[in-house]
């Protein structure tokens, strides 16, 4: 059997779905928390969901013992089922942003907005089914969900990667799941992680805001959690700010997309990285790293 669960603490630990998926297979993850009550943040796809159950299986834990669903955000790596995922953790509350409810509740706009920007790898996802109403709960900016035991998490709002992202951070042992606005960190490199609509200024102002917090831990939806939280934050900051300034001059100049490619590699050689990859992980990095670079040249 694969091993599906990582602790990170003794109060948290990161569930790996392993969707059949070729190249995906250690992409999309869960974090567990337990207090008193228990919290999932982020499902994954509708296909990772038979994987996110047995993980929790595997670290003890019931669907039916989970009290909280938090979502970063509604991408469907993240969220895409969050409709399967609430009928198998029947006591469960979805906590979202408040530009996520109608989207959770009548998901048709999302998914027809999912394959126009996925393609194929929506399909593969799986279709996007409704929330039910009295199920979810609007995150506030700020607000704190007491788990018991000591352990409190607090949200916060943090747009730019998406206008509805949020955060999630534990202040007692200082972690911050940063969702996907501290970028992508696979494979032992990192990179931004902007895709469009993509909203320059406020990205940069969340960053700012999760560095104000002085996390220890910083917890990437892909992938793991990993000490020096701050540098971390300051790293992907200083890149996503070199991409874009690379991304908007090629605007100007009327570059394609592959010469922008060729024009931010000059200057970040983490590009190159990707070569080294097996195929299917190739392939995966290649049309992230190309929807990255789409959403700098047309950022806000």
């Amino acid at each position: 059997m694969i091993n599906s669960v990582q602790e990170i603490t003794p109060n948290l630990k990161l569930l790996s779905s392993h969707p059949t998926l070729a190249g995906f297979e250690d992409f999309i993850g869960s974090y567990l928390f337990c207090g008193e009550k228990k919290a999932i943040i982020d499902v994954g796809p509708k296909v990772a969901i038979p994987g996110l159950l047995n993980a929790m299986s595997q670290a003890g834990v019931s669907p039916d013992e989970i009290d909280y669903i938090i979502l970063t955000h509604l991408h469907m790596d993240h969220a895409g089922g969050i409709g399967l995922a609430v009928k198998e953790m029947k006591n469960a509350s979805v906590v979202a942003h408040s530009r996520a409810y109608k989207h959770l509740i009548d998901p048709a706009v999302l998914w027809q907005a999912s394959q126009e920007t996925l393609g194929g790898l929506a399909i593969k996802y799986g279709c996007i089914d409704p929330v039910p109403e009295d199920r979810i709960i609007t995150a506030e900016d700020g607000m704190t969900l007491d788990m018991g035991k000591g352990l409190a998490l607090e949200i916060y709002l943090t747009p730019g990667h998406a206008p509805h992202h949020l955060c999630v951070f534990d202040r007692k042992d200082r972690i911050l799941l940063a969702g996907d606005t501290a970028g992508v960190f696979m494979n032992g490199f990192l990179r931004p992680g902007t895709p469009p609509p993509f909203r320059f200024n406020d990205y940069i102002n969340s960053l700012d805001r999760m560095i104000a917090l002085q996390p220890k831990l910083l917890c990437y939806a892909h992938f793991g959690c990993y000490d020096h939280a701050i540098e971390r934050l300051l790293e992907v900051k200083k890149q996503t700010l070199l991409w874009h300034e690379i991304a908007q001059k090629a605007v100007k100049d009327g570059k394609n997309l592959e010469e922008t490619i060729e024009m931010i590699r000059a200057k970040d050689k983490t590009i190159d990285k990707i070569n080294a990859l097996d195929e299917s992980i190739y392939q995966r990095d290649r049309t992230l790293i190309l929807n990255t670079i789409r959403g700098l040249m047309t950022a806000k």
